[in-house]
């Protein structure tokens, strides 16, 4: 396997991304523990691996919408084939599993997850309108699992907090990608209500739930990182000179800090 074929099926992972989802887990069950150990470092790798399992599959399934769209992901460009792509993904969702520290309803958490993200693109493309809240569900899954590993509960107010900002998110990206999702001959909330007010709904959606976040977390740790996620999602938002895609990347800045006040929630 060439080097250009491993750095394109690195790239179908979404690295940055894929950590936010372990870093959720393994910060629940850090946080729990309140030590070091190999337990929430295992939970982190597998719910990062999975999710990337989850980004893999996605590109596969939406490579003609991709190409059409003008989304340049590998394999919608054809630097890596399908099978190899099935291939990866296949090994990636085995590992997630081996990894995983712990059996039972933990396992069940991560097949629930492995059949969400299976089920993500036709849902997408049939419904993409309301792909937005289907995303958020998924996204509380990294959650429940590092719950699960380390038999705590989380408010379902972290629950709502984590939802808003994920919905809100990728209502921001549909506005974003409106001309291509509609080349694409996809219509998402933005081609029904607007691409400007798309937009404005979302960020505005990712600032409530990041606000709502810093005031209920009661913990130092839990607060602080919530206040730092609050202030880093408004310089992204507010910084001049920057596009609107290279904004909502950047978010995955503030979305990694509050992966940790998120392990931290109330309740």
């Amino acid at each position: 396997m060439t080097r250009s074929i491993v750095l394109a099926l690195v790239r179908t992972t979404r690295p940055l991304s894929s950590l936010v989802a372990g870093t959720l887990s393994a910060s629940v069950v850090a946080v729990s523990q309140g030590v070091f150990s190999w337990v929430w470092l295992a939970a982190g790798t597998a719910m990062t691996l999975l999710a990337m399992f989850g980004f893999v599959v996605n590109d596969v399934v939406d490579r003609d919408k991709d190409a059409k769209a003008g989304v340049r992901r590998p394999v919608a460009t054809g630097e890596i084939t399908r099978r190899i792509a099935l291939l990866f993904a296949g090994g990636l969702l085995l590992a997630a599993f081996l990894v995983s520290p712990a059996r039972g309803a933990a396992d069940g958490v991560l097949a629930a997850t492995s059949l969400g993200l299976l089920a993500y693109s036709p849902l997408a493309l049939r419904f993409p309108a309301g792909k937005g809240a289907y995303v958020a569900m998924l996204c509380c899954l990294p959650l429940l699992y590092g719950s699960v590993i380390a038999g705590v509960q989380r408010s379902w107010l972290v629950y709502a907090a984590l939802s808003v900002f994920i919905a809100g998110r990728e209502i921001w990206m549909d506005a974003d990608e409106m001309e291509g999702d509609l080349r694409a001959g996809v219509k998402t909330i933005a081609a029904w209500i607007g691409q400007e007010r798309t937009r404005r709904t979302g960020i505005a959606l990712m600032l409530v739930s990041a606000a709502c976040l810093a005031g209920i977390e009661r913990g130092s740790i839990g607060r602080i990182s919530a206040l730092a996620m609050l202030l880093s999602f408004a310089a992204v938002v507010f910084w001049p000179g920057l596009s609107d895609s290279r904004r909502i990347q950047l978010s995955r800045l503030p979305m990694l800090i509050g992966a940790v006040a998120l392990a931290c929630g109330e309740g």
